[in-house]
């Protein structure tokens, strides 16, 4: 199936926009759990943590 640049181009942009809604949604997400942590007292827990 051949596919014209311009098409793939817009399917691109396409994808890139979905993408850039999704991190965002996600990043607020993040934000949202990290915030209930600090409200529940366990972020001190989680970062301190020792590594290995």
């Amino acid at each position: 199936m051949q596919i014209s640049s311009e098409n793939y181009i817009t399917v691109l942009t396409e994808q890139v926009k979905t993408l850039t809604i999704e991190n965002a949604q996600l990043k607020a997400h993040i934000l949202d759990v990290e915030a209930k942590e600090a409200s529940d007292g366990k972020t001190e827990k989680s970062s301190s943590q020792p590594a290995g």
